[in-house]
């Protein structure tokens, strides 16, 4: 019997999607013209959007000469890539002198820029989704946390391809007119409603791609608030509203919502079941709140715990992708956690940095609650709060487009505030930041039972008189 020698056949081996001539041509564009150049760096910002290791060094000499205010052609690029002692691996001089045989003009840069980006961004989904189909064997990983690297990848790739040329001052003016008739027509209320007409007329209504920090101490109705918030946005308004509660359980956050939907009852009246009737007042109250079931479709509620700023990410991702959400808002930023491993400070800064790049991957507006240091009780006086007050991070205030501290006096056993208004059943909201308008200060009436925000009427103000 004789054994013939088996022979496979020989593997096709898929090369990832390039464009070497396109890479070339581009680089050599660049190194010809300074308008090439500045074309090239504009649409193409990161050297990975080059598959060959080599166009990738001359792209970097290139930017790294350009950034420092050097002319970049043939000779300062070799010079540049002798300093580095990466000339040799790149090919010589020669190989960069050669780039430059590739084109004969820059006429069509822009086409060969947006063909490059198109390969890189096959490259990506190629790599994130071999990654993610190799790490699903892997039963030590979390789903969730595939979902937001997988999350990071794309985002990574959506900011990559979005880049768009600048426009001119005279293309741009019908859009404005047209936002600003739009202002006029809504009397100033360009983003979500906030339901106190005197924050509105001063924020605009909370505007698209603004991270908000609403701050305060314990006690001084941050929860109630955001609720409040949420309400008007979702089911006075129909925009769709998330709600990540890495705090309160569902079940609390709905009784209160419960509550301040129904006249007459508190929040520890629903959580302790103090209903006097019965089954049947159960029964009346629930056809009281009637709005949760028949608008309540545009709330949605997540409380799942330790939450890292990725799978927030992911889920607002999800979120929107079924319907587009108008409004995010996050109990509490102290309780999320971040990407960056080291101390408290660095990744409560990759927290805010991650809340902001949401805020606008979703053009909408993301309001963050934040604790407090424990240094506003140590002062005396009123113990307002100060912006260095916010807890563990510098970064929450710089990120921040818009910080507001909640603050009640009548916590504190004052009397007025200092425009005479009386601090009973009232809130104080400081806008202590405001990147795109005034900063002041906004009294409203609430019912810390009910968890209620209202506006405050001329009844309510004292303007001077002692209580």
């Amino acid at each position: 019997m004789n054994l013939r020698p088996t022979t496979s056949a020989p593997r096709h081996i898929l090369l990832p999607p390039q464009a070497l001539d396109l890479e070339a041509a581009v680089l050599g564009a660049a190194l010809l013209e300074a308008d090439a150049q500045r074309t090239m760096l504009a649409t193409l910002t990161t050297e990975e959007v080059f598959y060959c290791t080599a166009h990738q060094q001359v792209y970097r000499a290139i930017r790294d000469l350009v950034q420092v205010g050097d002319h970049a052609d043939i000779l300062t690029v070799t010079q540049e890539l002798r300093r580095r002692g990466t000339l040799a691996r790149t090919g010589g001089p020669a190989f960069v002198a050669g780039l430059t045989s590739k084109i004969n003009s820059a006429a069509h840069l822009e086409t060969h820029c947006r063909a490059l980006q198109e390969q890189h961004a096959r490259r990506v989904i190629i790599k994130a989704g071999t990654e993610m189909a190799a790490y699903g064997y892997d039963n030590t990983r979390d789903p969730l946390t595939l979902l937001s690297d997988a999350q990071t990848h794309l985002t990574t790739l959506h900011r990559s391809l979005e880049t768009r040329p600048g426009q001119t001052a005279a293309a741009a003016e019908e859009a404005t007119f047209a936002h600003l008739a739009q202002a006029v027509g809504q009397h100033g209320l360009t983003g979500v409603p906030t339901g106190l007409t005197q924050l509105d007329g001063l924020t605009g209504g909370w505007q698209p791609s603004d991270l908000i920090i609403l701050a305060a101490r314990p006690a001084m109705g941050k929860t109630a608030a955001m609720l409040h918030f949420a309400r008007t946005a979702a089911l006075d308004h129909g925009q769709h509203t998330a709600i990540f509660s890495l705090e309160m359980p569902i079940l609390q956050l709905m009784q209160r919502l419960v509550a301040s939907e129904v006249p007459g009852y508190s929040n520890s009246d629903l959580r302790r079941g103090n209903l006097p009737g019965g089954l049947e007042q159960v029964a009346h109250i629930r056809q009281q709140a009637q709005r949760l079931r028949t608008h309540g479709h545009t709330l949605h509620l997540d409380d799942t715990p330790g939450l890292t700023v990725q799978q927030l990410r992911a889920k607002c991702t999800r979120l929107h992708a079924q319907h587009p959400l108008r409004l995010v808002l996050v109990d509490y930023v102290q309780l999320l956690r971040g990407d960056t491993k080291g101390n408290r400070e660095q990744e409560v800064g990759s927290i805010s940095r991650g809340l902001k790049e949401l805020a606008k991957e979703l053009n909408a507006p993301v309001i963050a609650l934040s604790q407090l240091s424990r240094d506003v009780e140590k002062r005396g006086g009123e113990k307002r709060p100060l912006l260095s007050d916010l807890r563990e991070s510098g970064s929450l205030e710089q990120d921040a487009d818009c910080i507001v501290f909640l603050w009640r006096g009548e916590y504190y056993n004052i009397a007025e505030y200092e425009d005479g208004t009386a601090t009973a059943d009232t809130v104080l909201f400081d806008i202590a930041k405001h990147r795109n308008g005034a900063t002041d200060e906004v009294i409203a009436a609430c019912s810390m039972r009910r968890g209620v925000f209202s506006d405050l009427g001329p009844a309510n103000r004292n303007f001077g008189n002692t209580l």
